[in-house]
């Protein structure tokens, strides 16, 4: 039976990872770390026929989207399902102080019932993400794959969901900058498999 593999990729890092300040919905670029991040990806995937790169619309993932997208001629699709975290007052500031705020312990200790400030609650994060993959594989041809270029938390929150998983262990997965996760999804299966998770090493050893 035909498979639709999903290369769900975490773009490359930015000059705001580096200085450990939270981006959020800002739209900040790939450093030149991040844009070799994007090129190793790409060449990681240079043998695979892949029909379709979705991107988030933060310029981030779109830079990495397009490199990967080059070595394929093909152009890339955005879509706002798949942007970061909407965070509120938590954009823009250091990740330690957002760590030792009460609205974060109180967030990571129950996110299912604890809304961002000024932002997105989890059930609705996962939603949209959702929505976006499961979009992509029903306009796929069957047997094609496909890359989805978005965030950490975006990639967790899916990778949780297909795990079938609680979707507050979210938090749990580490996904690196510059990584691929791979779904394979079938027909006769109500969850896809899980190729590789937080991937930067060579396709051909796990799929």
């Amino acid at each position: 039976m035909a498979e639709t593999r999903v290369f769900l990729i975490r773009h490359g890092v930015t000059e705001w990872h580096r200085e450990k300040k939270v981006l959020g919905q800002r739209d900040v670029g790939l450093n030149a770390e991040g844009i070799a991040q994007a090129q190793a990806l790409a060449q990681a995937l240079a043998p695979i026929p892949i029909g379709e790169v979705i991107s988030s619309p933060m310029l981030r993932a779109v830079q990495t989207a397009e490199i990967v997208a080059g070595h394929h001629k093909i152009d890339i699709a955005r879509d706002p399902r798949l942007a970061d975290f909407r965070v509120g007052k938590w954009e823009g500031m250091a990740y330690a102080d957002v760590a030792a705020s009460p609205e974060y312990q109180a967030f990571v200790a129950d996110p299912l019932s604890q809304r961002i400030p000024g932002g997105e609650d989890l059930t609705q994060i996962r939603d949209r993400a959702i929505s976006a993959i499961e979009q992509a594989i029903e306009d796929a041809p069957a047997g094609e794959s496909v890359a989805v270029i978005s965030h950490a938390g975006i990639v967790r929150v899916i990778l949780t969901h297909y795990l079938g998983s609680n979707p507050a262990n979210y938090h749990r997965l580490r996904v690196a900058p510059g990584s691929m996760s791979v779904l394979s999804f079938a027909d006769d299966r109500e969850l896809p498999r899980i190729l590789a998770m937080n991937w930067r090493g060579a396709l051909e050893e796990v799929l």
